[in-house]
């Protein structure tokens, strides 16, 4: 909401060409619980600042742009009403919907908000956003986008990172929630704290109604909510994921956390300890998912459990980091592993900054190439993830049978100084003897050089190869 790039037509191809085939709208922070879909319009509010709100990106603007690369993740309003004098509506998130996936001859009312408002039909949105703006604008013709066909968003998140709505005291702020009065400022969050129409289980009776509505309207989207991510929610909000769940585990279908991992360390203590980042990768997974694991297990009904998104998954940003390769390897190894974990979609902290796609788009960071690496062995929805192991800490191994029949394999070096003889071993399936290898890594990025492509002509089931220091080498064995 926040760049007038974001959602720019140029933006496609790098998108495609990174394998990344879904936009989150509105983006983070305090943009989702304030922004109305059908008016383009944000509610003030008093308690924080409003944030700059780029022209550019409108929802008829996502819909061009995931024409061209796939699908959207849709945040909808939890915390302000279009009057800014309560909470989000599920009668207009439902209507949202409508327009996103609705037939314009589907006559199923909506319903009124709270505040009396008739929301329509199904119909009504969706015959909108099959028009052409009218040359008499009646105030939707930013809706009318000449698109008959459904979009079939199916993934929808209610509210964004409510946890921070002050129910926690001052410390854990920044989202609005006007379920309560706003606070004049910052500094009065603290005055929110306990509140209880600021609490999980508040939260988790509006999610079973926001859920009812929009699964009116499309009984095949997945609902999700926001939760703390562990071990974070054990120290300062030990009771939201359990209280969100037990009340509203049966309605929804995934849940979103937010991972932005690293640590510094000495002299300065200003620069990104690269080994604790890279090596610590499934241990921090395994807690985090352990966690919510246990939490699903003790408050969700018998045989439901939600799955997972990360919004976002990500590195601190503000160290200097000595080698920025590291994005790369980063990327490349966990997103590989969130895919393999079953994450429903994983986003990136941001597409405009130095180690992904710069302002100009003239050129591509490490971690965009880190997500190019993976994109090579994981090519199109629907190739399959397979088994990979290594007896080495410092390599990491991921493999996919792609659905034309070539199997991908990524390896990525995380040791900064020393190259891997790695013996390859395919067991159980029939490969080719040709494959086609690509390299980055610190060369390649001291370099500037981008991605090293060569072929192969000697593999077979079992093959030897060698991995640079601080580098993912992927290997797409042909049928």
């Amino acid at each position: 909401m926040n760049d007038d790039n974001s959602f720019s037509m140029a933006t496609a191809p790098f998108l495609k060409s990174g394998g990344m085939t879904t936009v989150r709208f509105p983006a983070g922070s305090a943009y989702g619980d304030l922004y109305h879909w059908s008016t383009n319009t944000p509610t003030p509010y008093k308690g924080i600042a409003n944030g700059y709100w780029a022209s550019g990106s409108t929802f008829a603007s996502v819909v061009q742009l995931v024409d061209k690369i796939g699908t959207t993740l849709g945040v909808v309003n939890y915390g302000s009403n279009q009057a800014g004098t309560g909470g989000g509506e599920p009668c207009e998130a439902a209507a949202w919907v409508a327009y996103a996936n609705g037939d314009p001859s589907d006559g199923k009312g909506i319903g009124k908000d709270s505040g009396g408002h008739d929301w329509g039909t199904v119909g009504k949105w969706a015959l909108i956003r099959s028009q052409v703006p009218l040359s008499v604008d009646d105030g939707f013709n930013s809706l009318r986008i000449g698109h008959p066909a459904p979009l079939n968003i199916r993934l929808w998140q209610i509210g964004n990172q409510v946890y921070n709505n002050g129910y926690y005291g001052g410390e854990h702020v920044g989202e609005p929630d006007l379920h309560a009065p706003a606070p004049a400022g910052p500094k009065d969050f603290g005055k929110l704290h306990k509140n209880p129409s600021l609490s999980p289980t508040f939260y988790g009776a509006r999610l079973i109604e926001f859920a009812g509505a929009m699964k009116a309207v499309d009984p095949n989207i997945l609902i999700g909510a926001s939760l703390v991510t562990p071990p974070d929610a054990m120290i300062w909000a030990s009771d939201w994921n359990s209280s969100v769940l037990k009340k509203a585990c049966q309605d929804i279908d995934f849940v979103t956390l937010e991972w932005v991992t690293g640590t510094v360390m000495p002299p300065d203590w200003k620069t990104l300890d690269e080994s604790n980042l890279l090596g610590n990768v499934r241990s921090q997974l395994n807690t985090m998912f352990a966690a919510v694991l246990s939490e699903d297990k003790a408050s969700c009904p018998k045989n439901h459990t939600p799955r997972i998104a990360f919004s976002p998954a990500g590195v601190i940003p503000y160290p200097k980091v000595d080698r920025p390769v590291v994005e790369a390897l980063w990327v490349a190894d966990v997103y590989a592993l969130l895919v393999e974990s079953g994450s429903v979609n994983i986003s990136l902290p941001s597409l405009y900054s130095d180690i992904m796609i710069s302002n100009d788009r003239k050129k591509v960071g490490p971690a965009y190439l880190g997500m190019q690496m993976l994109h090579y062995i994981a090519h199109i929805p629907g190739d399959a993830m397979v088994d990979a192991t290594s007896s080495n800490s410092n390599l990491a191994a991921h493999a996919t049978m792609r659905r034309d029949g070539v199997f991908g394999l990524m390896l990525v070096n995380k040791d900064p100084a020393s190259a891997m003889a790695v013996k390859v071993n395919i067991l159980g399936g029939q490969v080719g003897t040709k494959a086609r290898r690509f390299d980055y890594g610190i060369a390649q990025q001291k370099a500037g050089s981008g991605i090293t492509p060569v072929k192969m002509d000697d593999v077979s089931g079992d093959f030897l190869v060698t991995v640079p220091a601080y580098t993912i080498t992927d290997i797409l064995i042909e049928k």
